[in-house]
């Protein structure tokens, strides 16, 4: 079996290469889509919600699906299902509760909330904790992907010699991928990167119906899937194929599933996304549709990467060069069963997962400089904002600037051993706490404006000291969610016990609360001009890429390859045929409402 892995090739060089210039290009043909900074930042709040929802469930994965996931999965076994569809749980509460208060709430930014509910200080208190650490998780992304890719592509170890400095061909891999992600995300905006988080998902698919029936296929020796599954059962560790390991770690499977509440339901591109939409109900269909995906497809990936286990029992063998070599799981298994080319499918499905992380922080950080900062600080000190010109420019200039210093992060984690460490550890201490009270806010009304900030450093405290002084090294990650989450809690409803006196906070607040219990029915929005577009250009990308997956498919590769490659790629191209179909047919209509003067447009609440 591992004489039958194979390397990256032209081929696959060339899918790639295609595929990022596909990215690129997308970006740059979608800045027409940005006439203000509300486009640029919110889609003008006409995102159609399936697009909305396709990004938002891929914006939750990166390379950590395929490196870091595959790896716990490749360890542990069966308890990967519960721990990785653990989101279903996330976008239900979101479809009960969350997504409708999203959108209801009518931002422009996702920071916003943070003014409207409580205050500008808590804006600005807020910012301050969280640029750092997000540059540093946009440098980590990028860095993780790219050990992954430079090992794949077996150019970990060449220099580049600039003349006036020397980078290996991880740091190369890092640039690339980096200007490609700054080029599409600040010429763009939130557009382009929904619409090309759409096209992600659908690689991602591709690659995910290929390697499952592949794998079972191969482990069973034999066109019966059912025999692979049996083989898996039968040679696996004891208790592999069992839920054993959630009793072995209950309190880590807890933790986390809190985790996954308050990040699918607090996180700022959730709400970004949910408040991008037309109306409360395409939120509420974007959470159901994200719970869907989040419960079926993790077992495509979590599936063939426990038969890996049977297939390849020692990972440290064929990745001796990383610091985790069970992380190399799922893509040793398509490095052997697939043909080249739909290797270069599959790095790009790699790429696609992490790029779709980058570019939603990207986009909802600069929005957060921009709107929540820049302005109102302009504002402050001049005594006028910027106009809507100036706001979109420096949005863009904010977004590549941040690209540049995801970059410059990547290469530094690369080069001072420790940094990656360090950084998980700093998100662990800083997530649960800030985002219990975003939360909450959205739910419980009768706090003063300081309260986020007093719930927030509370539990920031709290753990801060246990971590200092206790040594809770095994069980670091479940005090830190526990401790920020329950201190954080704890201090948000005693500060109720002071009332807020403030005249112009209470009138923001009696405002937010107002618009909270208003719906949000924008209709008109569902068939503006970008949102139909969207219909389009996502239809003819999704047609070529089926046309290039079924071109893969004449790869000299077996039958069983053939196959399914075709099937995908037959399948691709026809949904992408249906919604150029679906195009043309809302396109008819809408002509035939203009001419019969039924089409005008209404002041809608937005």
């Amino acid at each position: 079996m591992i004489d039958s892995i194979k390397s990256v090739n032209f081929l696959d060089l060339a899918v790639i290469l295609a595929y990022l210039l596909m990215l690129t290009g997308v970006g740059i043909y979608l800045t027409r889509f940005n006439k203000n900074v509300d486009d640029f930042f919110k889609g003008g709040g006409k995102i159609p919600w399936w697009i909305s929802g396709l990004s938002t469930f891929v914006a939750g994965f990166s390379a950590f699906m395929f490196v870091g996931a595959a790896g716990f999965t490749y360890k542990h076994g069966a308890g990967a299902i519960i721990l990785f569809t653990s989101a279903v749980w996330g976008y239900g509460l979101g479809y009960l509760v969350y997504a409708v208060r999203w959108r209801r709430s009518r931002l422009s930014s996702p920071m916003e909330f943070l003014t409207r509910r409580f205050s500008q200080g808590t804006t600005y208190y807020y910012t301050l904790l969280s640029i750092v650490p997000s540059i540093m998780g946009l440098g980590l992304g990028i860095y993780i992907l790219c050990i992954f890719v430079a090992s794949a592509l077996g150019i970990m170890g060449v220099t580049v010699d600039l003349g006036f400095m020397t980078l290996t061909g991880l740091e190369v891999s890092m640039i690339v991928t980096g200007v490609v992600m700054l080029i599409y995300t600040s010429a763009g905006g939130l557009w382009a990167v929904v619409i090309t988080d759409s096209l992600q998902f659908f690689v991602i698919l591709i690659v995910s119906f290929l390697v499952f029936p592949l794998t079972f296929y191969t482990l069973g020796d034999s066109w019966n899937l059912l025999v692979g599954f049996q083989r898996l059962i039968a040679e696996a560790p004891p208790d592999y194929t069992n839920l054993s390991d959630i009793f072995r770690q209950p309190m880590f499977y807890v933790a986390y599933f809190f985790s996954t509440l308050i990040g699918y339901n607090a996180a700022w591109h959730i709400g970004q996304r949910y408040y991008s939409v037309p109306t409360e109900g395409d939120a509420k269909k974007m959470a159901i549709l994200c719970a869907v995906l989040s419960l079926v497809l993790p077992f495509l990936w979590i599936a063939p990467t426990m038969a890996a286990r049977v297939m390849f029992p020692d990972m440290a063998l064929l990745w001796p060069q990383l610091a985790e070599p069970s992380e190399g799981s799922f893509v040793t298994l398509a490095l052997t069963l697939l043909p080249n080319g739909l290797i270069g499918l599959t790095l790009s499905a790699i790429l696609a997962a992490t790029m779709t992380s980058i570019d939603t922080q990207l986009n909802y950080l600069a929005s957060i400089l921009v709107r929540d900062v820049y302005v109102k600080l302009r504002g402050t000190v001049t005594g006028s904002e910027p106009g809507a010109r100036e706001q979109l420019t420096t949005g863009r200039i904010t977004a590549f600037s941040l690209g540049i210093l995801a970059i410059i992060t990547a290469i530094l984690v690369q080069r001072t051993k420790g940094v990656f460490d360090f950084a998980l550890m700093y998100y662990s201490w800083f997530g649960p706490s800030m985002f219990t009270p975003v939360m909450l806010g959205l739910v419980y009304k009768k706090t003063p404006s300081w309260s986020a900030i007093a719930s927030a450093t509370a539990g920031l405290v709290v753990i801060f000291i246990v971590n200092v002084l206790v040594d809770v090294t095994p069980y670091q990650y479940e005090v830190n969610i526990f401790g920020g989450v329950g201190v954080a809690t704890i201090v948000f409803f005693f500060t109720s016990l002071w009332k807020e006196k403030d005249p112009a906070i209470l009138k923001a607040h009696d405002a937010f609360a107002k618009d909270l219990a208003t719906p949000a029915v924008d209709e008109h929005l569902r068939w503006s001009g970008n949102a139909l577009s969207s219909y389009r250009i996502v239809g003819v990308l999704t047609i070529a890429i089926g046309v290039v997956v079924i071109a893969l498919g004449f790869v000299p590769a077996s039958m069983a390859v053939h196959a399914i490659t075709l099937v995908c790629g037959a399948g691709t191209a026809f949904l992408g045929w249906l919604m150029m179909w679906y195009f043309r047919r809302q396109s008819r209509l809408l002509n035939v409402q203009e001419t019969s003067g039924k089409g005008g447009t209404n002041a809608a609440d937005h």
